[in-house]
């Protein structure tokens, strides 16, 4: 009798002890990572993309979870360093994730990449925009235009608006893979009627108002800023001292709010791209941004958003059944999933498919020009 007692006392034990493991198994978490730029140079894009991610992995946990699995974010920063950004991918493959998410310049995921494609671990980078990183058979997907199709959609426009003469470019050196390439593919639209500048900047090292000096003395009717949005900001705002009439151009990289916060009315009719709109009324971009401005008391832009967009991206592909190594093939044959505005088309390459548009500033805020 004691030993029938002692074979069920230990087989109930069994069975308790497989259902707590099973149970615990299915309750493991999905973990996704994020290395950004949040400290030193440029780290407001690296904190919007986080800021959206954030969000999308909160709401998720609270209205369901992943196949009952709840999202764990691990969240680190990469300091615009290089090498920094390689440990800290090598961190996240080694903790688990099914895929990562950053970097945002373009500069620091094209020195990624190598890394990545031999981790095999799926990376969405929100923001860079390098032709370079475009049309490659990679473990990278990007949410954002090249800088092919920015600067051309640009160029279009002040050729046929404002038929310059005279164009400085000016490019951050901190970051050359965006802002050279970027130059490039905007000079090319135009023809040898139209005569270019390049002067090259830099972070910490460029007296602005020496730089703004240097920039009039071409007697340029347009100049082009591809630099972050403090330093236009502060360029802009003293090329307009000097010469209230000059037009001026910014790449997308400086396309916030805060450039119209710190540059005030000296920037006024300053020209940009953009790929989403801020006064779109959709129900569920419109539930994203109240939602937004709750958690975290500003607006979101464009990083904020491609950054909840890539959280989105990752959930619908494992709903979809996708595991940590087939996260990219499965991606890239479904093509499609659901945007804060609408449609995301991922082509074959792991490009997303949107067409850029010109924007303003216009009293104060950002306008879509009618093209």
């Amino acid at each position: 009798m004691k030993k029938k007692i002692l074979y069920i006392s230990v087989g109930l034990i069994l069975v308790f002890i497989i259902l707590w493991f099973t149970l615990s198994q299915n309750k493991q978490s999905i973990k996704i990572g994020l290395s950004v730029t949040l400290t030193g140079v440029y780290p407001d894009l690296g904190r919007e993309i986080r800021d959206g991610a954030l969000l999308a992995v909160e709401l998720i946990n609270e209205e369901g979870e992943i196949k009952e699995k709840p999202l764990k974010f691990i969240i680190k920063d990469n300091k615009y360093n290089i090498e920094q950004a390689k440990k800290n991918y090598s961190e996240l493959v080694n903790e688990g994730v099914i895929a990562v998410i950053g970097p945002a310049a373009s500069t620091t995921a094209k020195a990624l990449l190598p890394l990545i494609n031999e981790k095999k671990i799926l990376t969405i980078a929100p923001t860079p925009t390098s032709t370079e990183l475009a049309g490659l058979d990679d473990y990278m997907i990007r949410l954002r235009p090249t800088n092919k199709d920015d600067a051309e959609v640009l160029a279009k426009y002040v050729k046929e608006k404002i038929n310059p003469k005279k164009i400085v470019i000016v490019y951050d050196t901190l970051n050359p893979i965006y802002t050279i390439d970027f130059a490039q593919n905007f000079m090319q639209n135009f023809g040898k009627d139209v005569k270019f500048f390049l002067i090259p900047f830099k972070e910490g090292w460029t007296d602005i108002k020496e730089l703004s000096k240097k920039i009039l003395s071409y007697s340029p009717d347009t100049v082009l800023l591809i630099t972050e949005v403090y330093n236009t900001a502060l360029i802009a705002q003293n090329l307009r001292i000097l010469n209230p009439d000059i037009i001026l151009l910014s790449s997308p990289w400086a396309k916030f709010q805060r450039l119209i916060d710190n540059g005030g009315k000296r920037i006024e009719g300053l020209l940009s791209i953009e790929t989403f709109d801020e006064e779109y009324k959709g129900e569920l971009y419109q539930k994203f941004k109240k939602r937004f401005i709750e958690r975290f008391g500003y607006e979101p832009e464009m990083g904020a958003v491609v950054g909840f967009e890539s959280v989105m991206i990752i959930k619908q592909a494992v709903e979809s059944g996708a595991t940590r190594e087939k996260m990219k093939e499965l991606i890239i044959k479904t093509g499609r999933f659901q945007g804060l505005q609408g449609e995301i088309v991922i082509d074959k390459f792991g490009d997303r498919v949107i067409k850029p548009f010109v924007v303003k500033v216009e009293k104060g805020k950002w306008v879509r020009v009618q093209e």
